[in-house]
């Protein structure tokens, strides 16, 4: 840990398993609500839909209430009208909120840093979907500082939502800060554009960017320990 004075995760699809979180929660709402297909053809353009609006709102285009109801409007554009789609988004958030799931490793690294640096969690998401499902798995009180985005109305990469971070960290400087996440456009251009260090989790393999370069890259969680000197 000498290398740095604070942590910084993002939540979904670092610590917390979003994808399984997303897949078992649509497949019960889809279900509930009639939808008989096979699943996997409405979970695909699903994720792909909600990709979309999820970089809207990084770009301040829609609100975390548009988002909720408008993905659910656009499925239902190509496969149906069985309900509103608030109706359908409202069952949704409330099965995810009991999704709770961990990426490999998130609670053995947790454990061994908790208590000897202050750490915080910086999330994009909707505020009770978040905090239900980081008290399902247990991981709240890791943290010294929870910002999600929903409940401060700054999102990732805005530079500001990894300050106010900081500062409910009480840190003295930016300078041995590091942001941990899987989000290129998010979790690291964000923090670039705070000026701290920052490890992309790349669980996915995904292609680098040309314009975005993290300080580190690795592709599994675990990985970071050596970053941090452990």
């Amino acid at each position: 840990m000498a290398s740095y004075d604070v942590i910084l995760f993002d939540a979904d699809d670092t610590l917390l398993d979003f994808a399984k979180s997303e897949a078992v929660s649509l497949e019960v709402t889809l279900t509930e609500f009639g939808y008989t297909e096979p699943f996997e053809s409405y979970h695909d353009r699903f994720k792909e839909i909600n990709r979309g609006v999820w970089r809207e709102y990084e770009h301040g285009l829609l609100s975390s209430d548009e988002i909720r109801v408008k993905r659910f409007d656009l499925l239902m554009n190509e496969f149906g009208r069985k309900a509103t789609p608030d109706e359908i988004s409202e069952f949704y958030v409330g099965r995810l909120q009991s999704a709770g799931f961990m990426m490999p490793g998130a609670r053995d690294l947790l454990t061994d840093l908790y208590g000897t640096i202050p750490l915080g969690l910086v999330t994009n998401g909707i505020g009770v979907v978040q905090r239900s499902r980081l008290a399902k798995t247990g991981l709240t009180d890791f943290f010294d500082a929870i910002v999600i985005s929903e409940e401060v109305g700054i999102q990732k990469p805005d530079p500001q939502v990894f300050r106010l971070a900081l500062e409910t960290l009480g840190a003295a400087s930016d300078d041995r800060v590091i942001m941990i996440g899987d989000g290129l456009a998010s979790d690291i251009k964000g923090a670039i554009a705070a000026g701290i260090d920052s490890c992309w989790v790349n669980v996915r393999g995904s292609k680098p960017s040309e314009d975005i370069h993290p300080t580190f890259e690795v592709d599994r969680l675990p990985d970071v320990r050596s970053i941090l000197g452990m």
